[in-house]
């Protein structure tokens, strides 16, 4: 039962994921209206440069979410296959998702660049402790 603490996370991770998602949505497609921008117009990558960059920065944290996060959604995964849910690794889940939450604030609103990447490293720092702390368990009978 304790095992499925650890779903809290990920469920917070993904209620993240959609609420940048929803953000994301709002904000370009008001852009586009705002300039009359045909949804046509958006058919590559590139296309993002007639936008407002105001109008991306939803976008790439949509698309940072998909980045490292993705290493803490397989880690749970393999917690879980392996039964090595610990209350440290629990507790580092909560740390992680926390400080997502924080890089995303602070990227949908004031967007000072140092302040991003500072919670950005100590949140990744969070997730290759967590690894760490991972392998060390799965293969310390093997010591």
């Amino acid at each position: 039962m304790q095992d499925n603490i650890i779903f809290i996370p990920v469920f917070l991770m993904v209620l993240l994921t959609a609420m940048v998602w929803a953000r994301m949505l709002q904000v370009r497609v008001a852009a586009m209206k705002q300039i009359r921008l045909h949804p046509e117009k958006m058919k590559s990558q590139q296309a993002k440069s007639l936008l407002p960059e105001t109008a991306n920065i939803p976008a790439e944290n949509f698309i940072n979410i998909f980045e490292v996060p993705v290493l803490f959604y397989v880690l749970v995964g393999f917690m879980l296959i392996v039964d090595q849910v610990s209350n440290f690794s629990i507790f580092a889940a909560f740390l992680f998702v926390f400080l997502r939450y924080i890089h995303s604030f602070i990227a949908l609103t004031y967007n000072k660049v140092t302040q991003r990447f500072l919670v950005y490293v100590l949140g990744s720092l969070v997730l290759w402790v967590m690894w760490g702390h991972f392998a060390f368990q799965l293969f310390k009978p093997m010591l």
